[in-house]
């Protein structure tokens, strides 16, 4: 059973973009928060900076994974 119908790119719309988007924010924030707090672990830095920057990248990686997901093509 061969289909000679092209292959084409789904979009996600409705809540399956919701539901994208708030698990690429999600994990994104929470993985690398977790890598910022190691390297303020392993580096002895005070007032959890690796944390925060870490946030701040898996936030900005998030929405960089987003918009090339889900923008319009």
């Amino acid at each position: 059973m061969t289909s000679k119908e092209p292959a084409t790119k789904s979009v996600a719309s409705g809540a399956e973009a919701g539901w994208i988007a708030t698990g690429h924010l999600v994990s994104g924030i929470a993985v690398w928060a977790v890598i910022g707090g190691l390297v303020d672990w392993w580096l002895g830095i005070p007032s959890h900076i690796g944390l925060v920057v870490g946030m701040l990248v898996g936030a900005a990686a998030a929405i960089y994974l987003i918009v090339k997901r889900l923008g319009s093509s």
